[in-house]
């Protein structure tokens, strides 16, 4: 499961191709942290390093969508 979100992530940044879909990386987190069994602060981490995972892949498929746009091939 962990493989799949950075990669749906890389794909939904480079689908919509705006700056603003990085926040769809808090929702994840926000439901990690309500759906936590794991002990002390380790769910915490899971949650912000996930959303943190899911936000710079995200990230980089917006930048390579538009870095695409950009190129001669794209136009």
């Amino acid at each position: 499961m962990y493989f799949f979100v950075p990669l749906a992530g890389f794909v939904f940044g480079a689908a919509v191709g705006r700056w603003w879909a990085i926040a769809a990386a808090a929702p994840l987190g926000v439901y990690i942290l309500a759906a936590n069994d794991l002990e002390g602060s380790l769910g915490t981490w899971v949650a912000l390093t996930l959303s943190g995972l899911l936000g710079c892949a995200i990230g980089a498929g917006v930048a390579l969508r538009r870095l695409h746009g950009r190129s001669r091939l794209g136009a």
